[in-house]
């Protein structure tokens, strides 16, 4: 069976519940590990809009809806057509590939805070760490696990690898501790001990 959770089914920008709600052209949708909440990249309004699964409920994250490049807290942070959207394994930011700013943008769910990851707003394909490095339109990203690393899709061609935290540790065990073998005394003791068996038929 199929519902509408949200939508009114008209391009716009409206905040609402349900059918109240409007968005222009939603490209593509992240879901929170729980499974409560929606994060839709909403492509024509250059804005990350919150959904509540039980209730329909929109709300807008981030995102002015003005095309542009600020980072920033809510509506005061830009996207430039912002396309693909993914949610670190604990829920508790978002990734964002920025398909005309060229960059890849970090939301925080809790606050709505928008940092740049990696790009430095020019169109290019240079390696780099952070504003060195730079896209060409990318378009979808993903996620790993441990929440470490992306991987970002730029055109029809290409797979970038961007790391975002350092990777857990590997665990740890206490060394095991080999006592010197006795073998040699406890043989030792055994010679000349007429009470055990001399192996003779």
């Amino acid at each position: 069976a199929v519902t509408t959770v949200a939508g009114s089914g008209a391009g716009g920008s409206a905040d609402g519940v349900g059918g109240a709600a409007q968005f222009y052209s939603p490209i593509d949708v992240a879901i929170s590990p729980d499974g409560s909440a929606m994060f839709v990249a909403d492509f024509g309004n250059h804005k990350i809009r919150r959904v509540e699964v039980g209730t329909g409920a929109v709300t807008t994250l981030a995102g002015s809806g003005e095309d542009g490049d600020a980072d920033g807290v809510g509506d005061a942070a830009q996207f430039n057509y912002l396309y693909g959207v993914t949610i670190s394994p604990d829920g508790s930011a978002l990734f964002v590939a920025d398909f005309a700013g060229h960059k890849i943008r970090r939301v925080e769910v809790a606050t709505g805070a928008v940092t740049t990851v990696a790009g430095s707003g020019a169109e290019g394909s240079a390696d780099g760490v952070g504003d060195a490095a730079q896209f060409s339109h990318p378009a979808t990203v993903a996620v790993s696990p441990d929440g470490s690393t992306l991987l970002v899709r730029t055109g029809a061609t290409t797979l970038r690898q961007v790391c975002v935290a350092a990777p857990p540790p590997p665990p740890s065990f206490a060394p095991i501790v080999v006592p010197p073998s006795t073998l040699g005394a406890d043989l030792a003791t055994t010679r000349g001990d007429a009470s055990l068996p001399q192996g003779m038929v």
